[in-house]
């Protein structure tokens, strides 16, 4: 039996926190220099949202097995036996439910790499197999992993 293993990033994502860093930074300093105080704690939290969108973005790792999530901010993994129910968002955004776990999947829309096709069926067909609830959220677009974080050495 060969073990399917696809590999997806999210480079509109990484894009997009590189460049809202990078525009509110040099706002954060032009507001320094014109000693405009006040907007510089405006400009900070979207420095912040852009770095974290942008070390957060990290590289996603379907296998026969589980759905894993790599970034700077640690490693992440849920197995597919674990899936109770499926989230959907309103952009298409996965959330994966399992017993008091969450894992969350960017819409598939923004999946970057040659392997997108191959991690896309992949997904399809565990899903479908799992036959568990899907159900439509406004809020699954916005939440984070929960208790799913690999330790170092289980990986």
């Amino acid at each position: 039996m060969s073990s399917a293993s696809y590999r997806v990033g999210v480079l509109s994502y990484q894009i997009i926190g590189g460049v809202c860093t990078l525009f509110f930074l040099a706002c954060s300093v032009g507001a320094f220099m014109a000693s405009q105080y006040p907007p510089i704690v405006i400009f900070g939290f979207f420095v912040l949202m852009g770095a974290y969108m942008l070390l957060s973005a990290g590289r996603y790792e379907l296998t026969d097995d589980a759905v894993h999530h790599r970034s700077p901010l640690g490693h992440f993994r849920m197995r597919w036996n674990e899936i109770a129910r499926v989230e959907v968002g309103t952009q298409g955004s996965l959330v994966l439910h399992g017993a008091n776990k969450r894992f969350t999947l960017p819409p598939v829309a923004f999946w970057s790499g040659k392997q997108k096709p191959g991690a896309f069926e992949l997904l399809k067909h565990k899903l479908g197999a799992l036959s568990v609830p899907t159900y439509p959220s406004n809020t699954g677009d916005y939440k984070i992993h929960k208790n799913v974080r690999v330790r170092a050495g289980e990986a």
